[in-house]
């Protein structure tokens, strides 16, 4: 599972984060329309899927839990902060607009409704769509369910000070992509590269009437070296969804003669280069 990501401003928020739009996930305190106060607060919890905004306690039913106790044990929030119990009440009077949502799929045909209502609607049924990008590397509901009540969890904590929230500008919460992210990404570009290579010389062949040959004689192997030599070479690499663009990134040695020259190296800001160009900053992708 991905970090997750707390924020204050503009409200307080968690977000599940993902390169893949559809696989995102946020979780907000919302404020609550004039008229609709509750004990003098105005704030209810909405998760924004799939480009549409629904009350957290509908999204829970959809995902097969039976009651709102059940909801408030996944929460597992034990501190009786009014406040939070305020929120709680809040979100669940919020759900009940959506008539009868804790009865057999009502909850899952709302948010089905919901979501098809967007300008770019996607085209599975909605069992799809929470199998397919909802907690993608969480295999059953149960499971999507369990974490969704453990990121409100973290959001409650944030919201009453009893847990930090992240800082954007500091550099420990900067997206970097290891050494084994960059490889698969370059790998999976060249292999499909050398397919595509191989395909063409076998279709010219059987074109031509000549007899098939083993793979081996089709299949150019120097497309997969010269492309990971390349990216040793430059720095540059594969970008994750343009296919026509690079991302520049830190190529080095990485000394392991004893355990200091290893940290020296990892912490290195500064990076020599073996190929022409000029010495400069390190440059993350």
């Amino acid at each position: 599972m991905k970090r997750l990501w707390l924020v204050s401003s503009p409200t307080w928020t968690v977000a599940y984060k993902s390169e893949v739009k559809r696989h995102r996930l946020i979780v907000r305190i919302a404020g609550l329309s004039r008229g609709e106060e509750i004990k003098g607060e105005k704030k209810v919890l909405m998760v924004y899927f799939l480009s549409t905004e629904v009350p957290l306690w509908v999204l829970f039913f959809a995902l097969g839990v039976r009651s709102d106790k059940e909801v408030v044990d996944l929460i597992d929030y034990d501190n009786n902060d009014p406040n939070v119990v305020n929120i709680l009440f809040a979100s669940i009077q919020e759900a009940e607009k959506f008539e009868g949502f804790r009865r057999g799929r009502k909850a899952l045909e709302y948010v089905d409704e919901s979501i098809h209502k967007t300008q770019f609607p996607p085209t599975e049924r909605m069992e799809e769509c929470i199998s397919m990008y909802l907690f993608p590397n969480l295999q059953h509901p149960t499971q999507k369910a369990q974490f969704l009540g453990y990121m409100v969890k973290c959001l409650l904590l944030a919201s009453t000070g009893q847990r930090k929230s992240d800082n954007r500008d500091s550099f420990r919460n900067k997206r970097i992509e290891l050494a084994g992210e960059l490889l698969e990404r370059e790998l999976k570009a060249h292999i499909s590269n050398a397919q595509k290579r191989m395909k063409k010389t076998l279709q010219k062949s059987l074109d031509d009437g000549r007899p098939v040959q083993p793979v081996a004689f089709y299949l150019d192997p120097s497309v997969i070296t010269n492309g990971l030599s390349r990216a040793f070479s430059t720095g540059a690499w594969c970008h994750p969804w343009k296919k026509m663009e690079r991302v520049s990134g830190v190529v080095a040695n990485l000394g392991r003669t004893n355990p200091l020259q290893t940290m020296i190296d990892l912490r290195r800001t500064r990076q020599q280069v073996l190929y022409t160009g000029k010495v400069g900053d390190a440059r993350y992708p």
